[in-house]
């Protein structure tokens, strides 16, 4: 059960210890707001889960789903409506996530104001008959008021549900389905590395053909719920790996990819802004690993590490954000001037690896700008691909696509990319 508790967000900025004698001030990103690399559970305030009926007109709003973000809804005047969202707690990245079901009992076209608490519009409304066939809004049927930070949407109801969202639906239960398709895979299997806060299973797929044990690369998604179209290339990308080239034949038939498509289904059932269950963004959870869904994926990319297994070649966290981008670390940023010549060589390598990858990629699409960006690098980032380069001494990045991508053009980036990195490994083993 999630308790009900009022956030009081703290601002502090502390140093903290390393595993060894050296000390590191933990560093968030330039746009993380106070205190989001304290990652001990933090209070929030969930939802109350309803229908809302304005008796006068009959139009109805509902979050009772998966997904869902509605915090209040109520008649402005006699044809408009203001949905209310607020995120699960605060501070929090402006990622203002909104879901809602809406119909009414007449034919009525009425207009919808959507409103935000502690942050402001970001994503363009997407709509469904169902939830689970998604279009983007027609244009005409939209204003951005960036300077009030709200959206005001024209809508056409009847008694027929219509749902309104930030991004299309891609909960728990989308995600289960999806990886029981992969399942059928004689080659596939489905290990569960641990349990959220409420208890939900932290999946991960672990793909090959290989005996013995290969070297490996792991691929994780969904820390932060409204980031779809990082799913949507992560799901395209393992797909390529898991599929009937003759690249993913022989890809398969030599390493292993270990994939945790969904780390945070808590806050992604919810309709979270950004956070877990316990008010926590599990991408600067990367230090401590306070929170049970870093602290299983950790968990088992150490197990991996200390066992009999291969080595770890590649780690690729989706996410999405503006625009497209590929984080990466710069070379010898782990270690700074202490770093030995060992390890500077494993950096120059993973370096020119990442390197050659972006620009078979860019060659495969030539229309496409791959877009790599170093500048959030530092080594003291509790982020995934941070502490997997401090870790491993591999290529480690963080995959982002943009919130308005096309997406049959992300499945299609994605696949190339995969395929790309399938023949990047071939070659090097």
């Amino acid at each position: 059960m999630i308790r009900k508790l009022i956030f009081s967000a703290p601002a502090l900025i502390i140093l903290l210890a390393g595993c060894s004698s050296t000390k590191h001030s933990l560093v968030g990103l330039y746009y993380d707001p106070p205190g989001s690399t304290i990652t001990t559970d933090k209070a929030i305030t969930p939802q109350y889960k309803r229908i809302i009926t304005i008796g006068e007109t009959g139009v109805s709003a509902s979050n009772e789903f998966a997904g869902a973000r509605l915090n209040d809804f109520y008649r402005e005047n006699d044809s408009t409506y203001t949905a209310v969202f607020q995120p699960e707690n605060a501070p929090v990245n402006n990622s203002a996530w909104y879901s809602f079901k809406i119909w009414s009992d007449k034919a009525q076209t009425v207009w919808v104001k959507l409103k935000y608490k502690d942050g402001t519009h970001r994503y363009y409304p997407k709509i469904s008959r169902g939830g689970k066939s998604w279009t983007r809004l027609d244009s005409s049927l939209y204003i951005n008021d960036t300077s009030t930070g709200s959206a005001l949407l024209k809508l056409r109801l009847n008694k027929d549900t219509v749902w309104i969202s930030g991004q299309e639906l891609m909960t728990s239960e989308d995600y289960k389905q999806w990886i029981n398709k992969l399942l059928i895979k004689s080659f596939a299997k489905k290990n569960i590395i641990g349990r959220t806060a409420l208890g939900k299973p932290v999946n991960e797929l672990e793909i090959s053909e290989a005996g013995g044990s290969p070297d490996y690369i792991i691929i994780t998604g969904r820390q932060h719920p409204p980031e779809v179209t990082g799913a949507v290339a992560l799901q395209a990308f393992v797909e390529t790996i898991a599929g009937d080239s003759e690249t993913a034949k022989e890809f398969r038939k030599k390493f292993r990819a270990y994939v945790v498509p969904l780390m945070n289904p808590d806050g992604v059932d919810a309709g979270n802004w950004r956070h877990n269950i316990h008010g926590v963004d599990l991408n600067r959870d990367w230090y401590y690993f306070n929170q049970p869904e870093t602290r299983a994926v950790k968990d088992e990319m150490m197990r991996l590490k200390n066992s009999s297994a291969g080595k770890l070649k590649w780690f690729i966290d989706f996410h999405s954000t503006q625009k497209d981008v590929f984080y990466i670390s710069k070379k010898d940023s782990a270690g700074g001037n202490n770093i030995t010549d060992e390890k500077r060589q494993m950096h120059d390598k993973a370096y020119s690896l990442l390197r050659e990858w972006f620009a078979n990629i860019g060659n495969d699409f030539p229309g496409y700008y791959v877009n790599v960006d170093e500048s959030l690098n530092n080594p003291n980032s509790p982020t995934s691909d941070a502490w997997t380069y401090n870790q491993f001494d591999c290529p480690a990045l963080t995959y982002e696509m943009g919130d308005e991508d096309d997406r049959q053009q992300i499945k299609e980036i994605a696949s190339g990319a995969a395929l790309e990195l399938m023949k990047l490994l071939l070659k090097e083993n």
